[in-house]
């Protein structure tokens, strides 16, 4: 079982799919012994078992809250008595959020979205893609960055997985272009953010509402995209948003933004 477990895993790991690997590591007078494991997803599925029961059903509970809010992982000692179970025994429990790294997609390879690639490689893990509707700008972008020429921004693909955009063509119309893009996606990324004013923010956000968008979705779109960092130049434009997708990554984002209020 462990093995169909494990493989079942990296399934998980290379379909994009999230999903908790709870395992047993210690047990007492239990259903099930140390290392017996079970795959929950986010729709309360399972896969394994680690013993059934309250055990189980508690189990479950925990591991979509941490999908849901975190941490990415978590031992947890429980008494069985106290969950209900005449066993009385006691088990232990170690929770592993699985996730494949997320794709850092952007729109326009101009000197912010280009800087911002070339941040990203070489502070993060993760694959990056640069999509542009212009094929010369293909020989400003960073080695170990995917470049896409596009016929236009309306034809942004559709990726899969767990996807950060970010949006900083060179023209208001053609950010509305590739923000329509993602917006019309399902689910759609977890972030996205648009380089410009707040000005500028308001008059996409308008855009994009008498284009027929739900407010709930446009509200989604963070522009102006980064912390307050200060600086106008593309460079300080790049780190700091890639600073706030890396706050949002760790889940740390409103800590975040309090801090730059509390200044």
């Amino acid at each position: 079982m462990s093995v169909e477990i494990f493989r079942r895993a990296l399934a998980v790991l290379e379909g994009g799919q999230p999903a908790v690997l709870v395992t047993v590591v210690a047990a007492e007078h239990a259903p099930r012994e140390a290392g017996a494991r079970m795959l929950v997803f986010p729709d309360g599925r399972t896969e394994g078992t680690v013993g059934g029961g309250a055990l189980e059903q508690h189990a479950v509970q925990k591991a979509q809250e941490l999908l849901q809010k975190g941490p990415s992982t978590l031992l947890e000692p429980h008494d069985l008595g106290d969950l209900g179970m005449l066993c009385g025994g006691r088990a232990v429990l170690f929770y592993e959020v699985l996730q494949a790294p997320p794709v850092l997609a952007i729109c326009g390879a101009g000197h912010v979205g280009v800087l911002l690639a070339r941040l990203a490689r070489e502070a993060t893990p993760w694959p990056i893609v640069l999509y542009d509707d212009r094929t010369e700008r293909g020989e400003f972008v960073p080695l170990h960055v995917g470049f896409h020429p596009l016929p236009s921004y309306h034809e942004v693909p559709a990726l899969t997985g767990h996807i950060y955009a970010v949006v900083a063509t060179e023209s208001h119309a053609k950010d509305v272009q590739a923000v329509a893009a993602f917006l019309r996606q399902d689910p759609g990324p977890a972030y996205l953010g648009v380089l410009g004013s707040r000005t500028k923010a308001n008059a996409l956000r308008e855009k994009l509402l008498a284009l027929g968008f739900p407010q709930k979705k446009v509200e989604l779109m963070r522009c102006p995209a980064g912390l307050p960092l200060g600086g106008k130049d593309p460079g300080s434009i790049a780190v700091s948003i890639l600073a706030e997708i890396l706050a949002y990554h760790h889940r740390s984002l409103p800590e975040a933004w309090a801090h730059f209020s509390r200044g």
